[in-house]
């Protein structure tokens, strides 16, 4: 194995799903707190990715509770492979395309762990919550049903009233590029705002990404509401770290957002 990409890693992922050991027992206990159902008979196996599972669960159940309130049919997984999203990291720092290559190929193998178990459950589809999943899913296995979160809401969503303007940041997908040649599905998102009567958007660009200085500057500088939108969970974190607190900005995953919408109703 190339010296760049993480063996220790690779193995925890293999022997436990995720890129930290232990990490498949730490997941079924915010499965269970969450009261999120897990490796049950489904139409939809729901990709939480290994990261949010630990950091983000939180928004995983405000898109559960849009999934219950339309009567969507649903599971996760107890045990969720990891992508291999990390694996890439060293070959993409010193753009080795060879190594680049490798890490496409282990994708696959990590994917696939989950996209079999999508069949056993009976699932038709799978749809990904975790943004740099997305493209390697699509890239890996083209030929499934892969989808990116808010186009199931859009499917089933009624139209919603909301009379107020937000800051919405798409993010760049940069980093996503080095992953998988497949881009980012930004369209379910703007078909999810189409259907709430009386929302004001100003969208913020991504000119650079909001890891770099410049890039994040440029974002927190362009909020200009008390609501803050994203679908990138990399781009929200920095949101959430950065945006000065006397600002009162509310600083949100997209799924809270629709979720507290419905609540509304």
């Amino acid at each position: 194995m190339n010296k760049l990409i993480n063996q220790k890693m690779l193995n925890d992922i293999r022997s436990s799903g995720c890129f930290t050991k232990n990490g498949d027992k730490k997941r079924i206990d915010l499965l269970d707190k969450y009261e999120l159902p897990y490796d049950k008979k489904a139409d939809n196996v729901v990709i939480t990715g290994c990261l949010n599972a630990f950091s983000l669960m939180f928004y995983v159940k405000h898109y559960a509770n849009i999934l219950d309130h339309y009567g969507v049919s649903y599971t996760c997984l107890s045990k969720e492979f990891c992508c291999g999203n990390y694996l890439y990291r060293p070959a993409i720092k010193v753009k080795d395309q060879g190594v680049l290559d490798k890490c496409k190929e282990l994708s696959k193998e990590l994917v696939w762990n989950n996209l079999e178990q999508a069949k056993e459950l009976g699932a038709s589809r799978v749809i990904i919550f975790c943004p740099p999943c997305y493209p390697i899913y699509k890239e890996a296995y083209p030929e499934e049903n892969v989808i990116f979160w808010p186009e199931s809401v859009y499917e089933v969503m009624d139209t919603l009233k909301f009379d107020a303007k937000i800051d919405y940041y798409a993010g760049c997908y940069k980093l996503h590029k080095y992953f998988s040649d497949v881009p980012m599905d930004l369209k379910s998102t703007d078909d999810v705002f189409s259907k709430i009567e009386g929302l004001e958007i100003n969208r913020i660009d991504a000119p650079d990404c909001c890891f770099k200085p410049n890039g994040l500057k440029y974002m927190v500088d362009n909020v200009e509401t008390n609501q803050m939108v994203h679908i990138c969970t990399g781009c929200y974190g920095m949101a959430k770290a950065n945006v000065p607190k006397d600002k009162n900005v509310d600083i949100m995953m997209l799924s809270k957002f629709i979720d507290d919408i419905i609540n509304l109703q």
